[in-house]
């Protein structure tokens, strides 16, 4: 379908009943058609581990969204996590390897919490943890006290032992993913440089993976910056600080990078994420890719595409403005290959698309 007919909102919907939540913006609101009321999302999932999982997700102004499987309604939206296992590459993903720290920690955390329903939790309430402890901090930090009493104490206790956690699962994590990250880049014919990445988070902890050395770590660095914090009205030590260095041979990728490159780590991130997800969720994910052709030669199109082939490989999605993109390397005609092609929709219909998943 061409640029602007509702593409992406295909693949968001599938992914907001999987995950929960869109992967283009963190409000529910912002989803709304515009002057609508409400919305509701219906999908039916098959796979490996359950037969059917029909999911249903209702967003209405002033009363949130609710999440029901089959037919009952999730009360901890949480606990839906990982049911469905999901992979998406879309443009975006530029981000993971050319922007900031927030991006990459994000990404650690979506795999991870798709994988652990452990590290989810402890990821929720440390992020509680963070935002009350930083709201006392600011409150302290205006009326000039020092210290924050038992109240602070408490904030403190949960972010050091949740984030310990946190920091150690990702660090066993980054361990066993690096392997996947470099066959994936292999997989993709780039085997002269070869990738890596570093898990950097509180100082003198390049290699502990146990949470009990961690929460040591964690509570001293605390300790040190508690003046600081409370002048700046801001925690400033914990895994919402930590960085992931992806590099080509000794170069940072951020850094020196051109953009082919940038775009084969990206895909090689991705491969690899499906790889991981499917060996220890024993699962196939269901792969999502947004318009990633487009900027492709022929010959990065028709590795991908044979990849995509490969025994253990489940369902992908794609989406692309153009037909004649994909003519070459895909035969529709093919009974495990289906086209949908979207057409304009008076602006009160229900938008109804027959997708498989």
């Amino acid at each position: 379908g061409p640029n602007g007919i509702g593409k992406t909102n295909v693949l968001e919907a599938v992914y907001l009943l999987a995950l929960t939540k869109s992967f283009l913006t963190s409000s529910d609101q912002f989803l709304l058609r515009h002057g609508a009321e409400f919305f509701k999302l219906e999908g039916t999932f098959s796979g490996v581990r359950r037969t059917s999982l029909k999911v249903r997700a209702v967003f209405a102004k002033g009363d949130g969204k609710k999440l029901f499987v089959n037919g009952s309604e999730v009360e901890r939206k949480s606990s839906h996590v990982g049911e469905i296992p999901i992979v998406l590459l879309c443009p975006q993903d530029q981000a993971l390897t050319a922007g900031g720290p927030v991006e990459r920690r994000r990404f650690l955390d979506n795999i991870i919490s798709q994988s652990s329903s452990t590290y989810l939790e402890d990821l929720l309430r440390y992020r509680r943890a963070l935002r009350q402890r930083n709201e006392l901090l600011q409150r302290l930090r205006r009326s000039g006290q020092s210290g924050g009493g038992t109240l602070l104490d408490s904030w403190t206790n949960e972010l050091v032992d949740t984030g310990s956690r946190i920091i150690s699962s990702r660090a066993q994590f980054c361990t066993v993913f690096s392997e996947d990250l470099t066959a994936a880049h292999d997989r993709l014919g780039d085997t002269v440089e070869r990738p890596a990445m570093t898990y950097s988070t509180i100082g003198g902890l390049p290699d502990v993976l146990e949470s009990s050395d961690v929460r040591v770590a964690f509570q001293a660095a605390v300790e040190r910056v508690s003046t600081q914090e409370w002048k700046k009205g801001v925690t400033m030590v914990g895994p919402h600080r930590d960085e992931l260095e992806f590099r080509l041979d000794d170069l940072n990728v951020r850094r020196y990078a051109s953009q082919g490159q940038h775009r084969t780590f990206g895909m090689a991130l991705k491969l690899a994420q499906y790889r991981y997800l499917l060996r220890t969720m024993e699962e196939p994910p269901v792969l999502l890719l947004d318009d990633v052709f487009d900027n492709l030669d022929s010959s990065r199109i028709a590795l991908f595409i044979e990849i995509l082939r490969e025994e253990g490989m489940g369902q992908t999605i794609i989406t692309a403005a153009r037909r004649e993109i994909l003519d070459s390397f895909i035969e529709f005609g093919d009974e495990s290959v289906r086209l949908i092609e979207l057409e304009r929709t008076n602006q009160n219909q229900t938008a109804s698309v027959p997708v498989q998943v």
